[in-house]
């Protein structure tokens, strides 16, 4: 496959994995933080890696090394990332803005090529928790209550 080919693969899956996430009723919020004294994840792959041995399934994965990875267990997802936009990143490091914040969604669905009229409604809606450890995100998602 052509280096072309599979980057308009890789766009169109992050396309869908970004309306995925973005369906209406979905919400986010911040994890619990990190504090240790130590680095503890390296990357996408080691901290994926370390899920699978707790028992998750890895559904899907971009880029070698990955930049992107989705798990599962159960009805508990895990979203592993690290974003190389700097604006997307400076507002998922900033405890102060809300992540439910509609100019921030904005700009990640512009940037996705998507617009609100190109979500659907989630059919259970999911509630991500996103935080940082060692500069790997990690957006854990429940059913919401």
């Amino acid at each position: 496959m052509s280096d072309v080919a599979q980057q308009t693969r890789i766009d169109a899956t992050l396309k869908a994995v970004c309306r995925y996430a973005m369906a209406k009723d979905h919400h986010f919020g911040r994890g619990p933080a990190y504090k240790g004294d130590h680095k503890v994840l390296s990357s996408v792959g080691q901290t994926a890696r370390w899920y699978e041995g707790m028992g998750y399934t890895k559904l899907m994965e971009f880029d070698d090394p990955p930049v992107y990875t989705v798990l599962k267990r159960g009805h508990h997802e895990v979203h592993i990332f690290q974003p190389p936009d700097p604006t997307l990143r400076a507002w998922l490091e900033n405890d102060e803005v809300a992540l439910d914040d509609p100019v921030m969604r904005a700009y990640v669905l512009q940037k996705s090529g998507l617009d609100e009229y190109d979500l659907p409604v989630a059919s259970k809606p999911r509630y991500f928790h996103i935080n940082e450890v060692d500069e790997v995100f990690i957006a854990t998602a429940d059913e919401a209550q």
